[in-house]
């Protein structure tokens, strides 16, 4: 075998792997599948009210939630491997639910959502939309920032 055999192989090897946990990644939790899953998860961003019983004064808790749209059929979920990760982290430290969610999703209309292109990352607020982020390029600098507070990430975009 020579070098560019290995080469192949290793490629090979590598879009295998890819795809594998591409599949995977597609049907694991972290994906929205089906109109009930995708009603349960932006109903978590319904804010949340509460009296002090020290000061007598209502607060407001401002929930959000994240869903990144994605064709399954494209090389999306390969790359949301990569880019899943870091948008579950930053999520995590604001205390911010986060799903993929596939383009293709029975009874769910993407227009309905003012998704004009898929990917496109939308924030809810309070079961509302809160702000939509269409194309690659826009979601990788999201990705690609390193300010962690996605709140301040999303207003600016």
């Amino acid at each position: 075998m020579d070098f560019t055999d290995i080469k192949k192989r290793a490629f090979e090897i590598k879009n295998k792997a890819l795809k594998y946990s591409s599949d995977k990644l597609s049907e694991s939790s972290l994906t929205l599948n089906s109109k009930k899953e995708f009603d349960e998860f932006i109903a978590r961003s319904e804010n949340t009210k509460f009296t002090s019983s020290e000061t007598g004064k209502e607060k407001v808790f401002v929930k959000r939630v994240i869903i990144l749209f994605g064709d399954e059929k494209t090389d999306f979920f390969k790359k949301a491997l990569y880019k899943a990760p870091v948008l579950i982290a930053k999520s995590f430290s604001q205390n911010i639910p986060f799903k993929l969610a596939k383009s293709i999703i029975k009874d769910v209309k993407l227009s309905d959502f003012m998704v004009t292109e898929v990917p496109s990352l939308i924030v809810f607020e309070n079961k509302e939309i809160h702000k939509v982020i269409t194309g690659e390029k826009n979601i990788l600098k999201l990705v690609n920032s390193f300010n962690l507070d996605i709140n301040t990430l999303t207003k600016d975009m």
